[in-house]
């Protein structure tokens, strides 16, 4: 079974696709940068997905509530773990943008790119399985969702295989 679009409300689909639309491989992110990314991208992620299931769940199932709390501290993580994801934006985009961009221009260009690959990820059949996803996972902080998604990238890669986000191999 494909995790890529209900494990962490598409999360690795995004990044995956990120990084397989590049024509060079990419340098490896370390697990914290990985992690950030996913931490920084959450909110986006469920916003995208709100749009793309919004003709397909109803106004009261949990992925649909507006302003949640759970939103409001994903939005909170995320502000936190820019500046770790801003490391790992740069390292999946490669030599396409110019050093040491400005945030004012890097954040929205990565936004939007984020939002974009996530809800082209995400088909109506999906949206049942996502939102149940996401109210199972309600208590869970977004810095556990984050180490969550990262370990089954790392545990769901065979040896010899690629995978779509590359993660350096921890040292020992």
């Amino acid at each position: 079974m494909k995790i890529r679009v209900p494990v962490a409300l598409a999360l690795l689909g995004m990044a995956q696709s990120a990084v397989a639309q590049t024509s060079e491989p990419a340098k490896c992110l370390s697990v914290d940068q990985a992690e950030a990314l996913v931490t920084y991208i959450l909110p986006k992620a469920v916003d995208a997905s709100r749009a793309a299931c919004s003709t397909s769940l109803s106004a009261s199932s949990a992925l649909m509530i507006e302003n949640s709390e759970r939103l409001t501290n994903y939005r909170a993580a995320s502000e936190s773990a820019w500046p770790k994801a801003k490391s790992a934006v740069t390292i999946l985009a490669g030599d396409k943008l110019p050093q040491d961009m400005d945030d004012a221009l890097l954040r929205p260009i990565a936004d939007a790119m984020f939002s974009k690959l996530i809800g082209e990820e995400i088909k109506p059949k999906d949206c049942a399985l996502i939102d149940k996803i996401y109210g199972d996972l309600e208590p869970m902080p977004a810095a556990n969702l984050a180490s969550l998604a990262i370990t089954i990238v790392q545990a769901s890669t065979k040896d010899g295989k690629k995978r779509g986000i590359a993660i350096c191999k921890a040292t020992a």
